[in-house]
């Protein structure tokens, strides 16, 4: 199929620079020299899935800079693990035809982009060919528009709240048979920690599913 345009931000020559934009992300989360001290983390919460059925299932998320990511979810049905090491990443999960699955492609690619954006100070270097668009309304809110493009060709659009300068959404689309596929991820109660503002609250949406993550501790 034709590629879809509203999938790919066209430069706009009234948007401010991507960098500028950039640059008052770092400032809003607490700026460069705290974000940049900010090396590893473990955090202990809920995930809930979509559906009047769905429980709260413990959650502990643990990070370390620049790209490692471990996200552990247990359930009355078993403990699903999702880590990225830098370079692979693999999840062990039930109900799965092998123990440890490696992911490659699009999972890769989104794995990889968490990973790196769990480090606001790395945000720059998550993604290269920036380019700026209009600014848009999510939710009654003006969002400045900047899209790059990441390890391993995933495209990727975030949203900066306008007046609190903080990451409102993320918005990545990996290829396809039918087209281009996009997982969005909504971030929200943002609360200092060690002198960095981070959200307690992202909501992951795909394709067929839905997830809420609520970090109690950090």
């Amino acid at each position: 199929p034709p590629e879809d345009p509203r999938d790919v931000v066209e430069q706009s020559a009234r948007a401010e620079r991507a960098d500028v934009i950039l640059d008052k992300y770092i400032q809003a989360i607490g700026g460069a020299a705290r974000a940049a001290a900010l090396t590893s983390f473990v955090a202990t919460g809920t995930s809930t899935g979509y559906g009047p059925d769905s429980d709260k299932r413990p959650i502990e998320i643990a990070a370390k800079a620049p790209n490692q990511r471990a996200v552990i979810v247990r359930s009355a049905s078993g403990t699903s693990t999702t880590e990225f090491d830098g370079r692979s990443a693999w999840i062990a999960a039930p109900f799965r035809p092998v123990p440890v699955l490696a992911l490659a492609g699009a999972d890769l690619d989104g794995v990889r982009l968490d990973a790196e954006l769990a480090f606001p100070s790395r945000i720059k270097q998550a993604l290269g060919n920036w380019r700026t668009g209009n600014p848009i309304a999510i939710d009654g809110r003006e969002v400045q528009v900047v899209q790059g493009i990441g390890a391993g060709g995933v495209l990727a659009t975030l949203y900066f709240d306008s007046e609190t300068g903080l990451l409102r959404r993320q918005v990545r689309y990996v290829d396809s048979p039918v087209g281009r596929i996009p997982t969005q991820v909504d971030y929200e109660d943002y609360r200092d920690v060690a002198g960095v503002k981070m959200p307690f609250r992202w909501t992951v949406t795909w394709l067929d599913g839905r997830d809420t993550v609520e970090l109690s501790e950090v």
